[in-house]
């Protein structure tokens, strides 16, 4: 069994959500100070590990809608709850999440999830909580309430770049990692979301060429896992998805997982620690 294996399985054999709280190392919120007298620098803030012989903290802030949040988890946490289970079993770096909001049954419950929220409207916050909470990396989640809306995927697709263009025009060396939308998505309108998140999950693929290689900057998409939808579960295969747009813990799971292969990769790269 795999690290990431155990550290899942550990997370279904805990008997409730209060218990996997309770299993979390404590992060500390020794959170950089914003210069006296003005508004904080939006430069990414690291904290210097050579000669120390300690890890890294990176400042990372889960960005997005109600799957940055965490809706339909049974704690409030979604996938920030397993990716930090994770995160505690390796030693490279360390983590501390940040945002505006608190939310969910963990000990670090910092983030900037917004349930509901288009990509337009994450826009028209990141400017503030960009520059408030100065991350080293950003787990971006957006696009589903655009898509569930009837919103054409390639507009989408245009706002999501350029989202994460200003974000690199606040941050220029922070790291953002996109991940794309669940395939198998049935939507809350009776919509037919198969086609859409094609095509925008696409569109999101290539936009990490083009940004890597027009400018260098730390993009990575992370292909989405295909997930359980409740009218498709039976005893050999269990529901993944809470309802029409959101996982369950299990299918939370799993985005945690994609996530955490994402962060790894990134951190080898050298794109952040």
């Amino acid at each position: 069994m795999n690290r990431r294996s155990a550290v899942l399985a550990g997370l279904t054999g805990l008997a409730g959500i209060a218990g996997l709280a309770a299993a979390v190392p404590m992060l500390t919120k020794d959170s950089p100070q914003a210069p006296a007298g003005g508004e904080p620098s939006p430069e990414a803030s690291p904290e210097p590990s050579s000669g120390t012989g300690r890890p890294r903290k990176i400042r990372l802030m889960p960005l997005g809608d109600s799957t940055a949040a965490g809706s339909g988890s049974s704690g409030r946490a979604g996938y920030r709850l397993p990716l930090e289970m994770l995160l505690s079993g390796q030693s490279r770096y360390t983590v501390d999440f940040v945002g505006s909001q608190e939310q969910g049954r963990m000990t670090d419950n910092q983030h900037e999830g917004h349930p509901g929220y288009t990509i337009d409207r994450i826009r028209a916050g990141a400017d503030r909580w960009i520059r408030t909470a100065r991350p080293d990396v950003v787990l971006l989640s957006a696009g589903l309430n655009d898509l569930n809306q009837g919103d054409d995927p390639e507009h989408a697709a245009d706002q999501a770049q350029d989202l994460v263009e200003r974000i690199f025009g606040l941050l220029p060396e922070a790291t953002v990692i996109q991940q794309g939308l669940v395939p198998s998505t049935p939507g809350s309108r009776g919509l037919d979301l198969t086609g859409p998140i094609a095509v925008y999950n696409q569109r999101l693929k290539r936009m990490e060429a083009e940004l890597q290689q027009r400018s260098g900057r730390h993009f990575r998409y992370v292909k989405p896992p295909w997930l359980t939808p409740a009218d498709r579960a039976d005893a050999s295969m269990p529901a993944e998805l809470a309802d029409g747009l959101h996982p369950n813990d299990s299918g939370y799971e799993k985005v945690a997982e994609a996530y955490f292969e994402a962060l790894e990769q990134a951190r080898s790269d050298g794109w952040f620690g």
